[in-house]
């Protein structure tokens, strides 16, 4: 995005209209202090579905919510969530806990999480909600005043079960001072490691503090058996404290004890031997490739691109934006938990010199990125990838380091001349040859300004775009080839990159077949009031300016097209139009009528949204300018159009470990696994892959997935490794596992 655009944005931009009302619902009564609440918002309501979000807010000062868990009542199915997970739903109750990367709500901070659910219709929201988890009393270095109020605590407790019926746990619940009127706190039981029903009796009740008391007891069923266990516990939380009471201490532990005899020796862990065929010579282009305007995998299956850009390589911190605050890994997680398959990465020709040194990156959160440059960065970013199911596209978005489009509008300079924009793409496609996370090459970020398409000239395009193509295919046959529009072409002007007219004279020629795919990007008016903004026939005249300028490629079945980048901070009645008009005609919709145009088998338009990074001035991001809340007004429009890729992945075979505990734990077990080289070479005859497996209680098996690349080599069997590390909760028993690769041939 250029500065230029910036500016004109903020001299055209419409005022942002007012936002929608929220529905609260608030964990007390509002004459009450708030400490824990939550809200409901309804996002979008079809009929047949809905889209909702909650926010969660910690009102208590100076305390820290550490690994927060909501529960709720709701008459609708929930059917997808994101920024959280659900932990068990009975008859309309739902436990939904914190996802990896947003456990703790610091004082006065608030997170949300979205969902999508049936039916619709939704006129009330969700009940009854009580949120929990664990205080740190931290806030920060100022600390706080105390509450002025009374505060309540409740106290751990624990009980031999004994060998038959039931056993009241007590627990002691306190008032810091005695008061002149009542005070009441409900008492809420939750599974730990006992299980409500067959340890221990659910408990959910209102206690009240008549006037001068301080002290309540509460009793919890607790309920024998003969079995030899390890002891067993549960939480009980205190919630909805009235008159003024805040909450101190507000979780206890209730411990089971075991009296049936010694505990039993922890479990033990074991990991299979696995032996794999390679892919064979059918998979042998074991990436994307085209079929009319089809993006195709291995198995001829219909595929798209559906995903974000995450820029920052191209810039002068040589490393992708956000990691001054989160870590790599879980923000890569948090895409794919999104619905995301694809991410493009702006790079520069300057990320690849000596002295380009990565900065503004938090080491204490990203320890591994230590000591690496701007190149190395990206191969991890490409591995990760490879093990999350994500793919890669590569995106050359300008010559010299530096924010937005390049200044020239055309691919080169004077100090990054065309051959060392072609040189480092043969590079990079030589790099990752025979990796399939990366998918392709988007040739030039937004030609424009001097650069022109089917004249032959020393600024035509579309001749540079051969010559850059069919070096990289030379190098790595493999991949899709991208190519972005112009701004002007035959006294029409459009958006930078978006005009692709003289494609339908003047096409792209490549020496591989059914690697080419066009690729526009389109704004709304906030980025810059284009004219065609202010027909009256707004937006309904869109498909047809669409059409003209890029979506006849694929009405035509000249061409796939993935629409590179398109992005709005939807703050405007304007954008909003535009937005909902483009994800109709992505998926389909190619005249604008509400109808569905695609022949059958056929899939939409493939897409990016610029930008996952809150930090773009024109659009802002998917995430919110705390790097973790989720732009759920962006992100619902795009669900109905997201694409999730076949399983295994195109061109590969997945070689599947399984790993044993000896048997069932009543509490996690976790361990560590990784893959080692020994004759087979990560990223050369498998995708490197780590990560911690749980066992929750009562799990026995789980599998890891590790995937293995074609190539054309006549070779003896290879081997590679998969070690488990760090248990804990269990020993390791066979803790190495080898994989065994072997050679179509022999």
């Amino acid at each position: 995005m250029s500065a230029f655009r910036r500016f004109l944005r903020q001299l055209f931009a419409a005022q942002p209209l007012p936002k929608r009302p929220r529905r609260r619902l608030t964990l007390e009564p509002l004459e009450d202090r708030c400490v824990l609440s939550a809200s409901f918002q309804l996002i979008n309501d079809w009929g047949a579905g809905f889209q909702g979000e909650i926010v969660v807010i910690n009102d208590q000062q100076p305390t820290t919510l550490k690994n927060w868990q909501l529960e709720f009542d709701f008459d609708r199915q929930l059917t997808q969530i994101w920024n959280a997970e659900i932990v068990s739903q009975v008859g309309n109750h739902y436990t939904v806990r914190h996802a990896a990367w947003n456990a703790d709500l610091a004082p006065g901070a608030s997170l949300n999480f979205g969902f999508l659910g049936t039916t619709g219709n939704v006129t009330s929201g969700p009940t009854n909600f009580v949120l929990s988890g664990e205080g740190t009393g931290g806030g920060g270095g100022g600390g706080g005043s105390p509450p002025a109020g009374p505060t309540l605590s409740i106290a751990n407790a624990s009980l031999k079960e004994g060998n038959s019926g039931s056993k009241s746990l007590a627990f002691t619940v306190t008032l810091s001072a005695p008061q002149t009127r009542a005070i009441q706190v409900t008492v809420s039981t939750r599974n730990g490691t006992a299980t409500a029903g067959s340890d221990y009796g659910a408990l959910t009740r209102t206690i009240k503090f008549s006037a001068g008391q301080t002290t309540k007891t509460v009793g919890v069923s607790i309920k024998g058996d003969r079995v030899v266990e390890p002891d067993e516990t549960f939480q009980v939380s205190l919630s909805n404290p009235t008159n003024g009471a805040t909450l101190a201490q507000a979780e206890a532990v209730g411990t089971i004890l075991n009296d049936d005899g010694p505990a039993p020796a922890p479990p033990s862990l074991t990991v299979n031997d696995v032996t794999i065929s390679e892919p064979g010579e059918s998979s042998a282009a074991s990436f994307l490739s085209t079929s009319g305007n089809q993006i195709v995998d291995a198995q001829g299956r219909n595929v798209k691109i559906a995903g974000v850009n995450w820029f920052g390589l191209e810039s002068p911190n040589y490393t992708p934006h956000g990691l001054w605050t989160r870590n790599w890994q879980s923000m890569m997680q948090q895409m794919r938990d999104l619905g995301y398959n694809t991410i493009r990465l702006p790079y520069s020709n300057q990320l690849f010199d000596a002295g380009s040194v990565p900065s503004s990156i938090n080491y204490a959160l990203n320890p591994d990125l230590q000591g690496l440059n701007g190149l190395q960065i990206l191969d991890k970013i490409v591995d990760y990838a490879g093990q999350l199911g994500l793919r890669i596209i590569l995106d050359h978005h300008r010559s010299a380091a530096g924010a937005g489009a390049e200044g020239s509008g055309l691919w080169y300079t004077s100090a990054y001349p065309e051959s060392r924009w072609i040189s480092d793409w043969v590079m990079l496609a030589t790099r990752y040859a025979g990796n399939p996370t990366v998918i392709g090459a988007d040739l030039h970020n937004e030609p424009h300004g001097p650069a022109t398409w089917g004249d032959g000239s020393a600024t035509d395009w579309r001749l540079a775009a051969e010559r850059a193509g069919n070096a990289i295919l030379a190098a790595n046959p493999n991949w899709l080839i991208f190519v972005e529009g112009i701004e002007v072409y035959q006294g029409n002007w459009y958006w930078w990159g978006g005009n692709l007219m003289g494609a339908r004279e003047h096409p792209v020629r490549l020496n591989v077949p059914n690697r080419l795919v066009y690729s526009p990007h389109d704004y709304p008016a906030s980025v810059y009031p284009q004219p065609w903004f202010n027909d009256p026939n707004y937006p309904n005249n869109l498909p047809a300016l669409w059409d003209r300028t890029w979506g006849y490629l694929f009405r035509e079945n000249i061409a796939p097209v993935w629409l590179g980048e398109f992005g709005s901070k939807l703050e405007t009645t304007s954008d909003r139009l535009w937005a909902d008009k483009m994800v109709s005609y992505l998926a389909g919709d190619l005249d604008g009528n509400g109808t569905n145009d695609l022949a059958p088998g056929q899939l939409g338009m493939s897409w990016t949204w610029w930008s996952w990074n809150p930090n773009s001035g024109d659009t802002g991001g998917i995430l919110k300018d705390d790097w973790t809340s989720v732009d759920q007004n962006k992100h619902g429009r795009l669900i109905p159009i997201q694409f999730t890729f076949p399983s295994g992945g195109p061109g590969t075979v997945v070689a599947l470990f399984t790993v044993k505990l000896s048997s069932a734990s009543s509490t996690p077990v976790t361990v560590n696994f990784a893959t080692a080289n020994g004759t087979a070479i990560a990223g050369e005859d498998f995708v490197a892959t780590s990560g911690q497996l749980t066992f929750n209680p009562g799990e026995t098996t789980k599998t890891i997935q590790v995937t293995i690349l074609a190539d054309q080599l006549d070779e003896l069997d290879e081997t590679f490794f998969l070690n488990l590390s760090n248990p804990v909760g269990a020993s390791l028993g066979d803790g190495a596992a080898v994989g065994t690769i072997r050679n179509r041939s022999t």
